[in-house]
């Protein structure tokens, strides 16, 4: 009888093969265009996988769903602890864990918008999430947060282009709080716009925000010039919104959202080095505002600058571990390159308490990885399976399967056989 230590040792090779779904592409909202990342790059970073650099984004994502037809939503925000509503309550719609913002209430809590008006404009990042794994594409990735929409079950497979909304949630934002989701995915454009009530629920220890509390102070010339930016975005005249958005900052250096604004269209247009920089006068200007650092962790890690992803990634973990799941997972895959499992364990853990929407399977694959790392093989078994229940299309489905059956032998050897009678 073959002990354990020898399928143990058969288990090494394929567990190795693990590591190519680990540390790939993993796409995020608001990604560059594919221009920028529409290969793998090859180098010698890469843990595990010398020779393959991860593709962290791709424009080119199949969770953001091409509009099929104008679809009208409309309905109503209110805070769980009687606070009065007011209109700078964002209204924001993910699709795969990509985030977009569609509208903003009014006095009395209402919205109303319609979806597919501007099919051109490109996410908005100031959820995640990442999305959300925000947000598709590549062996580790797919985002969102990182949902790889063309291997995930269920009514969403193959794109289902007759529902265009089939992978997208709509739910509001405000400073503190936390928002319900209401589901999209079995709307169609006839049925009735209301959605209902979104309630905002007060958090605790949540010490930054995606809005900027820089916004109220901005002069009036400065706020008529990023509206305007606004605007032109929502026509898909990026340029022009892009010159509005820096005649704000010039006229506000410490507007916040402008520099963020400035710098999702500068990412959208490949201007990487622009936007970075942008998104460093975003946090300059408030360092309370997150949503730049969820950008500079994702431009980070699309760089393969580990350290410095790790870095951003823990600030913004540090200030809201409720809305950007998507640094959990950036700062996992950080970590994990840095040779340091246990935080990467630790970040893969809370990412995977996190997503109850599935939005990242990815990230049971790296657990598997990080527990077959330290021969924890029925438990790497587990979320093997979680994983490719997740995602039973995935191009290594067949490898896996494989690996599985060899930890489930391995085990079988090593499991107490009844004396003889």
């Amino acid at each position: 009888m073959r002990s354990f230590w020898t399928h143990r040792r058969r288990l090494i090779i394929p567990a190795a093969a693990l590591l190519l779904i680990i540390p790939a592409a993993f796409a995020q909202r608001g990604a560059p265009p594919a221009s920028s990342t529409g290969a793998t790059s090859t180098g010698s970073n890469s843990r595990g996988n010398p020779g393959l650099t991860p593709n962290i984004g791709t424009t080119n994502s199949p969770t953001s769903p091409t509009m099929v037809r104008p679809i009208f939503l409309s309905g109503k925000v209110m805070f769980d602890d009687g606070t009065a509503p007011n209109t700078d309550i964002r209204i924001e719609r993910v699709c795969g864990g990509s985030s977009r913002l569609e509208s903003h209430t009014d006095s009395k809590g209402r919205f109303s918008f319609q979806v597919g008006q501007n099919p051109m404009a490109f996410d908005d990042a100031s959820d995640s999430p990442g999305d959300p794994f925000s947000r598709s594409g590549g062996q580790y990735g797919g985002v969102p947060g990182f949902s790889n929409a063309s291997t995930r079950s269920g009514p969403g497979s193959a794109l289902n282009q007759s529902n265009p909304l089939w992978n997208c949630e709509l739910r509001a934002a405000y400073p503190g709080f936390r928002s319900d989701v209401v589901d999209l995915s079995t709307r169609r454009s006839l049925d009735d716009p209301d959605v209902g009530t979104i309630v905002l629920h007060r958090l605790v220890a949540v010490k930054g925000s995606t809005i900027s509390l820089t916004t109220e102070l901005a002069p009036k010339n400065a706020q008529k010039a990023y509206h305007k930016g606004l605007q032109a975005e929502q026509k898909g005249k990026f340029d022009e919104a892009a010159k509005e958005y820096a005649e704000a900052t010039d006229l506000y250096p410490k507007y916040a959202i402008a520099w963020f604004a400035l710098g999702q269209i500068q990412l959208q247009q490949g201007q990487r080095d622009a936007a970075r920089k942008s998104y460093l006068a975003a946090a300059a200007a408030d360092s309370k505002y997150v949503s730049p650092y969820d950008r500079l962790a994702f431009l980070s890690a699309q760089d393969s600058k580990w350290e410095d992803t790790a870095q951003y990634s823990k600030h913004v973990i540090d200030l809201n571990p409720v809305e950007f799941p998507s640094c959990f997972w950036y700062n996992a895959i950080a970590n994990y390159q840095l040779h340091k499992p246990a935080e990467a364990e630790k970040s893969v853990t809370e990412l995977l308490k996190l997503d109850t929407q599935h939005h990242y399977p990815q990230a049971e694959s790296m657990m598997a990885q990080l527990l077959l790392d330290k021969g924890k093989y029925a438990e790497a078994a587990t979320h093997l399976r979680a994983y490719l229940a997740l995602a039973p299309k995935a191009k290594d489905a067949d490898a896996l399967k494989g690996l599985l059956l060899k930890i489930d032998q391995a085990s079988a050897q090593t499991k107490p056989q009844a004396p003889p009678q």
